[in-house]
């Protein structure tokens, strides 16, 4: 292979890897569901914050959101009536968006040092 077209292919893959930013504003102003040990909980970005919903808004983890990009954001956890939350005000999660498709948007997070991949679902209006 010709060493234009090496870098051509080169190219095109780094960038088919990574997440359009414009399909990240997905987020902004928009509920999502997502599965916890089989248990949906809702989630919902409004402007500059988070809350999170667990079993019907019985209980909720509230946090600020720090956006570093379209694609990537920080959580500061504000205020939470989770029990057994192992995480208290203060804490900071690291999250970037990998991939959306269509309604779903796929993520990394990170806090305190443990590391998962997720899943959350578009709410229908």
């Amino acid at each position: 292979m010709k060493p234009q077209y090496f870098l051509v292919v080169a190219i095109f893959l780094v960038f088919s890897f990574i997440v359009d930013a414009q399909e990240c504003t997905i987020l902004k102003n928009n509920s999502f569901i997502y599965k916890l040990a089989k248990k949906e909980v809702l989630v919902e970005f409004i402007d500059n914050e988070y809350i999170e919903y667990h079993q019907g808004k019985k209980y909720y983890i509230k946090s600020t959101i720090e956006w570093i990009s379209d694609c990537e954001y920080y959580l500061e956890i504000q205020e939470t009536t989770l029990p057994n939350l192992p995480f208290q005000k203060g804490s900071k999660l690291h999250t970037v968006i990998t991939k959306v498709k269509k309604n779903k948007v796929y993520y990394t997070s990170s806090i305190a040092g443990r590391t998962w991949k997720g899943k959350m679902t578009k709410k229908k209006d």
